[in-house]
């Protein structure tokens, strides 16, 4: 996810360790301390916090293992890494161990030796959901999709109601083209978790694609209206008001958008589609000109431009943007243009 979304997902999942019982937990004050600083987001504080209760007891595995969290989270994964090597070396059948040494190597790109750790959990806790979650999202980056959805299914048959897996099988079923699954499990999130804005975009982006027009819009809304800043969201809503004909609708969330990512070629693009709907051509035609120089060979832009050219009398320029377009293997531009130099 882009930084504009605020769903607060956690797609793989640290375990940190507390002690389990009383004789312990009069020595764990500062551990507490420590994993609050951790839960505020302080991480080198809460890690310096770890690394004094270890100083005092090196074999302490909790306090390792969340020290390892700590790295992690600061990006620090080698250390990460060499924390719950520790702990793996005093307790070899700590699940959330391997779990939690899989996401340190997962963030530092080390997809397949993740795989090995959270499989060697699975074999002492079969029953973990968040590892079978974890083991999908390092065989989907991958590029193993079925073997992602198989993990993914594993997940949710142990938790029904796992709104993170859930999530994370809906943008698996987007990437595999099975829009309809995806929107169910997008609304299987938003029913449990309705106050986040990330379920209706991604609901609205799958009814989008099955040509359900109006429930994309009214999905691109209700993300907004939830997180107002969220620019996909709006950006997409000024495409799913352009197919529902709300064009001058669709011009204005498409100006604010453009205000705030004004190198982006596609949004000029869409604007221009507007603009043509509304038979503003000169202002489409200024908008295919900003969207080509964004991005050279825009092949569809030049066909708009065309044919926007083609409304304002050029015709010399409405054949060579149809050329342009034709060049690049743009199928309606090489119909279109046959068909004009036989007038």
């Amino acid at each position: 996810m882009k930084a504009y979304t605020i769903l607060l997902l956690l797609f793989l999942f640290s375990l940190p360790v507390f002690p389990g019982n009383k004789a312990e937990a009069v020595t764990t004050d500062p551990m507490v301390g420590a994993w609050m600083k951790y839960r505020k987001g302080d991480f080198a504080g809460a890690a310096e916090e770890y690394s004094r209760i270890l100083k005092k007891k090196p074999g302490l595995v909790e306090a390792l293992n969340n020290r390892g969290l700590c790295r992690a989270a600061s990006g620090n994964y080698r250390g990460a890494v060499a924390d719950y090597n520790r702990v793996l070396e005093i307790d070899p059948g700590m699940a959330s161990a391997y779990n939690n040494r899989g996401l340190a190597r997962a963030k530092a790109g080390r997809f397949r030796e993740a795989m090995i750790d959270y499989s060697a959990a699975l074999r002492i806790d079969p029953l973990m959901p968040e590892l079978y979650n974890n083991l999908g999202m390092a065989k989907k980056a991958l590029g193993d999709f079925h073997g992602a959805l198989d993990d993914f299914n594993s997940a949710i048959a142990i938790r029904p109601l796992y709104p993170e897996a859930l999530f994370n099988r809906g943008l698996l079923r987007q990437q595999l083209s099975d829009h309809k699954a995806a929107a169910k499990d997008f609304q299987r999130v938003i029913e449990y978790m309705p106050g986040y804005a990330e379920p209706y975009y991604q609901r609205g982006i799958s009814r989008a694609m099955t040509g359900d027009n109006r429930g994309a819009l009214s999905d691109f809304s209700r993300a907004l209206s939830i997180n107002p800043k969220y620019i996909e969201a709006l950006s997409a809503r000024g495409l799913a008001r352009i197919r529902n004909r709300n064009y001058s609708e669709a011009i204005e969330d498409l100006n604010t958008v453009i205000g705030m990512q004004p190198g982006n070629a596609e949004l000029y693009y869409r604007r221009a589609l507007a603009r043509t709907r509304m038979n503003d051509y000169a202002g489409a035609e200024e908008d295919c000109s900003q969207a080509l120089k964004r991005k050279k060979g825009y092949s569809e832009v030049y066909f708009l431009r065309g044919i926007v050219r083609g409304e304002l009398g050029n015709r010399e320029g409405m054949l060579a943007d149809l050329k342009l377009a034709a060049a690049s293997g743009y199928e309606p531009a090489r119909k279109l243009l046959k068909k004009e130099r036989g007038r």
